[in-house]
Parts: structure tokens; C-alpha cells; sequence
């Protein structure tokens, strides 16, 4: 457990997190580095977009649905869709971007931990809480938000 998270991250350093928990009547959220690592082999190839924010739909029978413009059968673009290609392609590219980062994240831990195995046998997580009425920490509606979109209702 750690209670500043200064002591893990510094202030605009972009991490992947774990939402762990959030309190609404606490006003705090549970994050964790470590569990948003488990699973993720900083050497892998195997890249799902979905898991770093490209939206994926399927149908009533749980068949991929492809973007519009796009011929399954013949695994091209049909012409005329250039827009959506183009918006397909950078959106596919920014997942790619987040899931190299990922696992840069992944291997930076490691080699952490290597150097430092006395410090690793701590948890790496850390809940924001504060009795302050204003701050960083949203207003009761954002989190029941946040809490709302990240159970997936």
C-alpha cells in the first residue's frame, strides 16, 4: 500500500492503472500499477485494441462487426470509405501506441524490482482521500460516474 502516490509516480508521469475500487462515500478511488500489469508480457506480440480504448462491436450473435467500408471477405477497404479508413487507422494506431507504452511500463517495473528487491515487496497501489473540500478529488457526480462507466452499465 502506498500512501502518497509521490513516492511511486511523479506529477505527469502517464501510467496504466487498475481502477481497484471506488468509494463514493469515502470520496476515493483505489487504483493499482501492478494488477494493470499483470498479464502483460513486455516481449509479447499478441495485441488486442479493445483492451487500449478501440471500440469494438459485435453483434447479437457475437460476430465481430466490422467498421463500415471494410470487406471481411476480401480483408480491404471498399472505395469510396477513404474517411473511415483513415479514422479506423489512427484509432487502431493510438491503441498501439498505449500497448507499447504498456509494456515499456511492464519491462521498467521489472528491471525496478531486479535492482531493488527489498523495496518490490510492497504493493504498488495507492487510493486518493482527502477531508479538504475542494481539491483534486472530483465531485460526488463524476465519481458515481467514473464508477458507473467502469462497471460497464
Amino acid at each position: 500500500h502506498v500512501e502518497l502516490a509521490e513516492q511511486v509516480v511523479s506529477v505527469g508521469d502517464e501510467v496504466f492503472v487498475k481502477v481497484i475500487d471506488i468509494d463514493l462515500e469515502r470520496r476515493r478511488i483505489s487504483l493499482s500499477l501492478k494488477q494493470a500489469n499483470e498479464g502483460v508480457d513486455p516481449e509479447g506480440t499478441e495485441f488486442d485494441p479493445a483492451t487500449y480504448g478501440m471500440l469494438a462491436e459485435y453483434d447479437e450473435q457475437g460476430n465481430y462487426k466490422y467498421p463500415e467500408g471494410f470487406n471481411p471477405d476480401t480483408n480491404e477497404w471498399m472505395e469510396g470509405f477513404e474517411a473511415q479508413r483513415e479514422a479506423w487507422e489512427l484509432e487502431y494506431s493510438q491503441a498501439q501506441s498505449r500497448w507499447e507504452a504498456h509494456k515499456e511500463q511492464v519491462r521498467a517495473a521489472i528491471e525496478s524490482e531486479a535492482e531493488a528487491p527489498e523495496a518490490a515487496s510492497g504493493s504498488s497501489s495507492f487510493s486518493s482521500e482527502s477531508d479538504d473540500a475542494f481539491g483534486t478529488l472530483a465531485d460526488d457526480e463524476s465519481l458515481a460516474a467514473l464508477r458507473e462507466k467502469l462497471a460497464g452499465h
